[in-house]
């Protein structure tokens, strides 16, 4: 049976940077493509299953509709595709059309989809609910083969034991054509040690409608076989684990496998991202220090604390920072996550953030336009409050382009001028630009803050729309 996993091409206007990433964006420039990792485990179980399996991610491959390798539609029997809320509309008119002119089922599987099932029956054979749609996707072709019923909206649930799982393979889904901005080298990796979330931020539409509410973890022996696997076979890298919510304590002990197996912070650099709350224990973080570790994305979101309160982040400004110093005091580098244009700040409380980020000197810095997604607390309150600048159902506008709410005392240009404020303030602050010149130690270091400034300048914040 031929199943292509498949993302069709980019609509005109940028690259749409939307693989495994929360915040929508088109960017000028390829400043960071991001893996899809829970898609490459599942064409990995198809694969491993003998599906005559093929992926083709469009716009990453820089393929357009006339390219010849879009001739799979044609030979495949089943075509799945992501459908994420900001570009839901423009998968269900490619889902139309393919239903229209070529043979195949055709299966959407993400988290809008799952939030509206009945809406995306529409437009498709079969729903994939739920976040485990790599082994969703599985259930669903095996059921197709062998000619057994199958609900068109169908949930195969969440494996419990992350461990049966196979490790991702990446000749297929190709780890090369994907990159994050700062990485450190050039092979450079994704895998995923857990799923799900402790937390429940009201922002964040995966806890409720991928994951259940639910946190699973492969066990420590497992990333490090995997660990060891992707060195044996690509030499010197540097691997990102894409869990949402690492936990310190479980690291810990993945570290010493790590160094027992002979890995110091050499042979393999490694990324994580967690919650501040994570991050408390200064032995635990020097070890997975020794072992590789070198980037921590942490999810700062605010410097204020009525705003940490009001999205239920269940942490404190105090806490971010005592997570930032030990982190820095393990020498471990911080990547800071944080969102404006929160609807009850005001301007000042907004331009805090700024100010106390910077005292804060982390690495990097991230900055994000809120987006109220569907099925989150936030798009709840938004609608209730009226705090909506577009439709609550116009999902074209629910990108990172524009402001999308109101805020108490900035107009729409202003909280425009906030974010790019934010961007500029940190990476153009005299003191920043000089620590990290000074820092260039190799030709790689160059070329490292070569891709920062077109992430900063190309990639964020020209992807924004001028109000």
């Amino acid at each position: 049976m031929k199943v292509l996993w498949f993302v069709p091409p980019a609509e005109a206007g940028g690259f749409p940077n939307i693989g495994q990433y929360r915040f929508y964006k088109k960017m000028l420039v390829r400043a960071s493509i991001i893996y899809p990792y829970l898609s490459a485990m599942g064409i990995t179980q198809l694969y491993n299953r003998e599906f005559d399996v093929q992926f083709l991610d469009c716009p990453t491959m820089e393929l357009n509709w006339a390219s010849p390798e879009l001739d799979a539609l044609d030979e495949a029997e089943l075509i799945l595709m992501e459908a994420r809320t900001p570009i839901i509309n423009y998968i269900y008119r490619v889902s139309d059309e393919l239903r229209a002119s070529v043979d195949a089922k055709v299966a959407l599987f993400g988290d809008h989809v799952t939030w509206d099932a009945d809406t995306a029956l529409m437009h498709a054979d079969y729903i994939i609910l739920g976040g485990d749609y790599d082994y969703g996707a599985l259930q669903l072709a095996d059921a197709l083969k062998y000619r057994r019923h199958i609900s068109p909206k169908f949930n195969a649930g969440l494996v419990d034991h992350l461990d049966s799982l196979p490790f991702v393979n990446r000749e297929i889904v190709p780890y090369d054509l994907y990159y994050e901005s700062w990485r450190n080298r050039k092979t450079f990796v994704w895998t995923m040690s857990g799923r799900g979330c402790l937390y429940n931020c009201t922002f964040c539409a995966w806890i409720r409608t991928l994951w259940n509410n639910k946190f699973r973890l492969r066990t420590p022996e497992n990333v490090a076989m995997e660990f060891d696997m992707i060195h044996d076979e690509l030499g010197d890298c540097e691997i990102l684990d894409d869990n949402d919510l690492f936990d310190t304590t479980w690291g810990a002990k993945f570290a010493q496998k790590l160094i027992d197996m002979g890995y110091k912070h050499k042979e393999i650099l490694w990324a994580c991202q967690t919650h501040p709350n994570m991050i408390n224990n200064l032995e635990n973080l020097k070890l997975m220090r020794r072992s590789g570790l070198r980037t921590v994305k942490l999810g700062v979101e605010s410097g204020n604390q009525e705003t940490l309160d009001r999205m239920c982040k269940k942490t404190t400004v105090r806490q971010i920072e005592t997570a930032v110093h030990l982190l820095q005091e393990a020498n471990i580098a911080v990547h800071a996550n944080l969102m404006v244009g929160w609807p009850w700040e005001t301007k000042q409380q907004a331009y805090h953030t700024i100010e106390w980020i910077k005292k804060l000197q982390p690495n990097q810095a991230q900055f994000s336009l809120i987006i109220p997604y569907p099925n989150t607390a936030l798009y709840d309150e938004a609608r209730a409050n009226g705090w909506l600048r577009v439709g609550d159902t116009d999902w074209d506008d629910y990108t990172a382009a524009k402001p999308m709410m109101t805020m108490k005392d900035m107009m729409p240009e202003e909280v425009v001028k906030l974010y790019k404020d934010c961007w500029k303030q940190f990476y153009l602050d005299p003191q920043y630009i000089i620590k990290h010149i000074f820092a260039v130690r190799h030709w790689t270091g160059v070329k490292q803050l070569w891709n920062g400034f077109r992430s900063v300048y190309f990639g964020h914040m020209r992807a924004i729309d001028d109000e």
